[in-house]
């Protein structure tokens, strides 16, 4: 029986299972019919037992107990013997079928197994030839991959970023330089953003005559009380009044001489683009250091950023976390000649007239070997660094000194931090035979806040720096060997990447852009030829793919046509490969009949690779448009002007004549803005320096000659006028009267009008201006509240977000000059204090009236001027020590020139007798050997002092006419002064014309 047929039977009987359970009645049925439930009726009982008792389910018994009876007699099975009956066959039946069934599935299980080693037979046989059709295919694929794919996706790479740097450029850099075009096509900027003033110095500006002045010493590190000789405001205050100073021990002995002997040995190894140009060069090498070019360079970068009092003072001084603009080494050989005095910045644009314009800068001098003055130790000239002259030569030569003491040594590692303004030269070494000198030089600048701070990098800096080694700050130089290597260096310098905890520097496109913008060292049109005929960078790239080197666009066309071409060829050399590869793949599928379908794949991965890198290109240009750079060129704040142009504000000049008593930043209403010529003896009381963004800087006229006198002379009466609050108001005055007329012999006290220029204040606004300062006094709470005051409305007045609304402009200012009020100190010296109304205004209570009493603040010996025996100590009035001054060496006076009867400024040299002295004119005019000086005897009881001119002064103007011309004299009216020392003048005829300082004089 096979399996088919035992199935059969199987079902069979589970059907006649069911059919007996289904049919038959179970015991438990007859069961409940003895208990007396409803019985059957008689048809279906009949045909029950008819059907139980059919011959299909009735047989002859074959047990023993069945043969007893008789063989014919019909006997009904049991319900229980029928199922359990059915059920055996049933479990036979199954039991037979598994048992094949398991049967077969060993079979199969061999079969399977015979089948698999006929398969590894098969593979071995065939081994050889799957081998060699798997490397077939990858050797296809691979080709197809790197002669294909990879082309493509590469040169579209270069198209995208071809794409992404011709429109960064022109939307981006070339804005940025002419942003910053300082002079070349508006040279008005000359003077509307002028912060100080043109000042000329002399040898009586030199402010200290030895290097131990400046020497500080380092900050203990128990040390918290802030008060001494060696905290950190009193290490600004040296630098701010020097120029400079030394921090000693920066780096260490066995650093300064492994950083040594690598210098000099790279010094051997210069090529001609790593050498920078030097004034007297023979002798003398520098060269752009990286960071990690040597590991010596790492260690004395992590080692002169570790000191405290160095982060400290350069925090002060340019902001925190500065950024580092130069490091290179200059090394200097015996015979080496003595360069020129000179300032690393140049006149025109520099920090000290244009303060809110351009940065200000530091570098700092680091002697890797002990210095003498025989190895040509740097000369300094300190307190130069405010002077705008051409030429300080004379100055120096006769007040310069060396770094190195007399008979001293520069030690090696102790740093010179210097102005970069201040006029200073490399000595010559003047010894026979001696080791070379080397100096690791790093300067630091302010970092740049684009849109807000307006400064660019002053002109004539060279900034030289390794191109890997831009947009860099100090705290990068602590962990130099991480953050400044490849390749973050690179994206660093370059403005793409930064680490996201670090701070921007100033990068390479940007910096260059600002030197472009100007003919800066190293981006003039001379630079630009050297630069495609010579350089390395240049001669990379195809004649023919240079842009135009015309005189007239410079190195921004240069650039633009560069940048253009080579996008072009990169579009030209896509569209040539995507065409030579098509036809590659159209040939073979010609001869394969175009089964496999090679150039619809082809063109498939084309797009889909194409694709890919246009989603990644747009990411970096919206992350370029994200920063902080480019937006600021959007809304055409960077590098803008930080005053609004006199030009700009003519129309709404009337409206801005609410604001100019309030400008000047204190309690003062002026009549009449009559402009004038700063000297040094003036007081300057300007507000162009009030900004947080310019660092130290925003101190700037607190070290101006005139306004360190005043501040002497506030910080001496201050205490002394608030004592005296309770006696008469006689001896007040006569405080501020002395103030004024000290201030008066030696000059004017003066301030910025709106467009600064310098305006003298008349007699009763100096009174008021007086009188606040002696109410606020000196580095006090209150003078840190008008400080504050001074900024915000500096903000509301120039502030681009404010510009070209005048009346919100007025209105913020009124009501900043109301606060003002509010804190003036008017009656607090010693009984009344302010204190807020129930109606939310502010008033001054009377302290003495209250139950509390207000300490009596007394002068600073703490005891009563009266209590003082003698005559002139009791006297508690002071006494004014420049009553019947005598004109002595330095001073100027206005003196009988060549008999004229005009009385010309000039400048005592010496004096021979009590009333005999020779003098020096300057007058503007080349005509002796003087070079426009002229000396002669004056007599000075037939002498003037010297008085300041302003506007709508009648003055005699020099005559120009020839040189040789006898000189003379002609009338004419002052008009507006500027802060370059011009004026304008009106002649008789009627006629304006502009004069300078040196070339007219008070008519008598």
């Amino acid at each position: 029986m096979n399996k088919k047929q035992k199935s059969l039977v199987v079902s069979d009987l589970k059907v006649l299972r069911d059919h007996i359970l289904r049919y038959c009645p179970p015991p438990r049925q007859q069961q409940q019919q003895q208990q007396g439930q409803p019985a059957m009726t008689s048809s279906a009982s009949s045909s029950f037992t008819s059907y139980c008792s059919s011959p299909l389910l009735v047989g002859t018994a074959t047990t023993a107990a069945v043969h007893k009876k008789n063989r014919q007699e019909e006997v009904v099975f049991p319900y229980s013997v029928l199922l359990s009956r059915i059920n055996k066959e049933i479990k036979i039946a199954t039991a037979q079928q598994s048992d094949i069934q398991n049967s077969r599935s060993i079979v199969s299980k061999k079969k399977k197994k015979k089948k698999k080693k006929k398969k590894k037979k098969k593979k071995k046989t065939n081994n050889g030839k799957t081998t060699t059709n798997y490397l077939l295919r990858m050797i296809k694929t691979m080709l197809r991959i790197f002669f294909m794919d990879v082309p493509m996706v590469m040169v579209f790479s270069l198209v995208m970023l071809t794409m992404v740097v011709k429109f960064y450029y022109n939307h981006y850099i070339s804005p940025t330089i002419d942003a910053a075009q300082w002079i070349q096509d508006d040279a008005s900027r000359l003077q509307d953003e002028f912060t100080y003033y043109a000042r000329e110095c002399d040898v009586s500006d030199v402010t200290t005559g030895s290097i131990q002045d400046v020497i500080l010493q380092q900050q203990q590190e128990h040390d918290t009380s802030g008060n001494g000789k060696n905290n950190y405001d009193e290490a600004v205050q040296v630098i701010m009044t020097h120029g400079m100073a030394v921090v000693p021990s920066l780096i260490d002995t066995n650093t300064s001489q492994e950083l040594r002997n690598y210098i000099l040995k790279r010094n051997m190894e210069l090529t001609a683009d790593e050498v920078i140009p030097l004034d007297t060069p023979q002798n003398r090498w520098s060269f752009g250091i990286h960071a990690n070019e040597h590991v010596s360079v790492a260690n004395a970068l992590s080692q002169l950023s570790s000191n405290v009092l160095l982060e400290n003072i350069l925090s002060k001084l340019l902001g925190h976390d500065p950024a580092v603009a130069e490091i290179t080494a200059i090394s200097v050989a015996p015979g080496a000649e003595a360069q020129g005095w000179h300032s690393d910045v140049k006149q025109l644009g520099n920090s000290v007239k244009y303060a809110q314009t351009f940065t200000h800068s530091y570098s700092l001098f680091l002697p890797l070997q002990d210095v003498t003055n025989v190895m040509g130790a740097t000369e300094l000239c300190p307190g130069t660094h405010y002077c705008a002259d051409e030429d300080l030569e004379d100055v120096c030569v006769e007040k310069g000194f060396q770094a190195a003491a007399d008979g001293g040594i520069w030690k090696a590692g102790d740093g010179l931090l210097m102005n970069q303004k201040m006029w200073h030269r490399g000595a010559a070494y003047t010894a026979k035979n001696g080791p070379h000198r080397v100096v690791f030089i790093i300067t630091f600048i302010s970092r740049p806040n684009f849109g807000v701070d307006h400064r660019q990098l002053s002109h004539g800096t060279y900034f030289h720096i390794h191109p890997h080694m831009y947009g860099h700050t100090w705290n990068d130089l602590k962990n130099a060997h991480v953050v400044m290597t490849w390749p973050f260096a690179p994206l660093r310098s370059l403005g793409i990447w930064k680490p996201p905890n670090a701070n921007w520097g100033w990068d390479w496109v940007t910096t260059s852009a600002t030197r472009i913008a100007n003919d800066q060292n190293g981006y003039m049109f001379e630079d630009l030829l050297d630069f495609v005929e010579s350089y390395s960078i240049g001669q990379m790239i195809p004649s023919w793919l240079h842009g135009s080197t015309a005189e007239e666009g410079g190195w921004q066309l240069y650039f633009k046509e560069t940048i253009e071409n080579i996008a072009l060829f990169a579009v030209v050399i896509y569209v040539l490969l995507f065409l030579l590869l098509m036809s590659v793949t159209l040939v073979m599928d010609l001869f394969e009949e175009f089964d496999k379908h090679r150039t619809k794949s082809y063109i498939q991965r084309t797009l889909c690779w194409n694709v890919l890198v246009l989603v990644l290109t747009h990411q970096v240009v919206m992350k370029l448009e994200s920063t902080q750079y480019a937006r600021s060129v959007r809304e055409k704040t960077i590098f803008a002007r930080p005053f609004v142009a006199k030009s700009d504000t003519t129309s709404n000049e009337h409206l801005f004549e609410d604001i100019v008593p309030i400008t000047i930043g204190r309690n003062v209403t002026i009549t009449e803005r009559l402009t004038t010529i700063p000297e040094k003896h003036d007081v300057l009381l300007g507000s162009r320096f009030a900004s947080n963004e310019i660092g130290y800087y925003r101190h700037f006229l607190n070290y101006h000659p005139g306004n360190r006198m005043w501040r002497d002379l506030i910080t001496t009466y201050s205490e002394l006028y608030r004592s005296y609050c309770r006696l008469p108001l006689i001896f007040q005055s006569y405080i501020r009267s002395t103030i004024e007329n000290d201030v008066h012999q030696n000059g004017r006290i003066l301030t910025q009008n709106y467009y600064g220029e310098w305006v003298v204040m008349n007699d009763e606004d100096v009174k008021d201006t007086v009188l606040r300062n002696l109410q606020i006094g000196i580095d006090t709470i209150h003078q840190v509240l008008d400080k504050e005051i001074d900024v915000l409305t500096a903000t509301a007045k120039h502030g681009t977000f404010m510009r070209g609304s005048p009346l919100i402009q007025i209105a913020t200012l009124k009501n900043l000059g109301d606060l003002k009020n509010i804190l003036k100190p008017e009656q607090l010296c010693s009984g009344q204090s302010i204190v807020k109304g129930h109606n939310g205004s502010f008033r001054r209570r009377n302290i003495l009236d209250s139950s509390s009493s207000f300490p009596i603040v007394r002068y600073a010996s703490q005891s009563s001027p009266l209590r003082h025996r003698s005559k002139e100590k009791r006297s508690f009035l002071p006494h004014n020590s420049r009553t019947g001054m005598h004109p002595k060496v330095g001073d100027v006076i206005l003196a009988n020139f060549r008999g004229s009867g005009y009385m010309m400024p000039c400048k005592i040299l010496f004096v021979e007798y009590d009333d005999y002295a020779v003098a020096e004119f300057k007058y503007g005019i080349s005509q002796d050997e003087y070079g426009g000086v002229e000396r002669s005897n004056v007599y000075l009881n037939k002498t003037k002092p010297f008085k300041g001119v302003k506007q709508n002064d009648r003055i005699a103007v020099l005559n120009h006419e020839c040189q040789n011309c006898p000189i003379t004299f002609e009338d004419a009216t002052l008009g507006t002064c500027y802060p370059d020392l011009t004026c304008e003048a009106v002649d008789i005829h009627g006629q304006l014309k502009s004069v300078f300082k040196d070339e007219f004089v008070l008519a008598s």
